[in-house]
């Protein structure tokens, strides 16, 4: 493994047969099943015996992974939905939950990123855009799902960023807040369902190469995982009973971030100033 790998890297499930005795023959939900991590995330169960239900926006990219899945050996079903449209996001509940109702866990990797001004971004509404697909979509999907989860004492895994946990950085206020927000309120629910058998975790991931990070010229320069080693740390909560995945460096700077918060907020708009000095030569 690369230094930059070694450094990026959080704990993941690398071994297929683990991954295998954990999900095999088990329905799992992934939403953002279309490309990026989800979609990495979704061959990886496929391959590893698990019955995939795949969510996304567009059917016909969910067609064409379950169709690749299908042809290796694996069963994959494709559910498009738009998390932000609250009528699809119940319909999509009901008719999974009618169709699965052995639903054993639910991997909520949907998700969008918008990197802008905040006062550029109320002209856009990124705020309540963000919000939508991050967390109040995301959130009445789980609910709508959470009674046949019970019965299943199955896991839920939010696929979430570094991000959530540090102090605010300039151009991700919307990302952050709505990230860090649906974070802090799956783990509430986990409190209330932990009694009933439901297992929450949360993947804090550093940065990934994915369509979504693409638009961000800076992030072309900086190491980065690949999907596919993403989905190998976002999996792992299906096959260990952890709360938390993340690098091992994340914990350093949430403490940083409580101790020193005029630091850290110091440094990021440091680093703000010198890319927009830079992206104006």
């Amino acid at each position: 493994m690369s230094l930059s790998r070694l450094l990026l890297s959080p704990p993941a499930c690398r071994d297929p047969e683990a991954l295998r005795a954990a999900v095999a023959g088990r329905p799992v939900l992934v939403t953002g099943a279309s490309s990026g991590i989800g979609e990495a995330a979704a061959r990886q169960l496929g391959a590893a015996g698990a019955e995939v239900l795949l969510l996304a926006r567009r059917a016909e990219r969910l067609e064409e992974v379950a169709a690749d899945i299908c042809a290796r050996g694996g069963r994959a079903h494709v559910y498009p939905a738009d998390l932000a449209d609250p009528e699809a996001v119940r319909a999509v509940a009901a008719r999974i939950g009618a169709e699965h109702p052995d639903l054993w866990a639910v991997v909520s990797n949907a998700g969008k990123s918008v990197r802008r001004p905040a006062l550029e971004g109320a002209a856009r509404d990124d705020l309540g855009r963000l919000l939508a697909v991050n967390f109040s979509g995301p959130a009445a999907l789980l609910l709508g799902l959470l009674p046949g989860l019970v019965r299943r004492g199955g896991v839920i895994v939010n696929v979430s960023s570094v991000s959530a946990r540090h102090v605010g950085a300039p151009r991700w206020g919307a990302y952050q807040g709505s990230k860090a927000g649906f974070d802090l309120w799956l783990h509430a629910l986990g409190t209330e369902v932990r009694g009933q058998g439901v297992r929450v975790a949360s993947v804090y991931l550093p940065l990934v190469q994915t369509p979504m990070s693409a638009p961000t010229r800076a992030y072309r320069f900086l190491p980065a995982l690949s999907a596919d080693e993403a989905a190998h740390a976002a999996l792992l909560p299906l096959v260990r009973p952890v709360l938390r995945v993340a690098p091992w460096w994340l914990r350093p700077v949430e403490v940083a971030g409580l101790l020193a918060p005029g630091l850290l907020a110091s440094g990021l708009a440091r680093l703000e100033e010198a890319e927009r000095r830079w992206s104006r030569r």
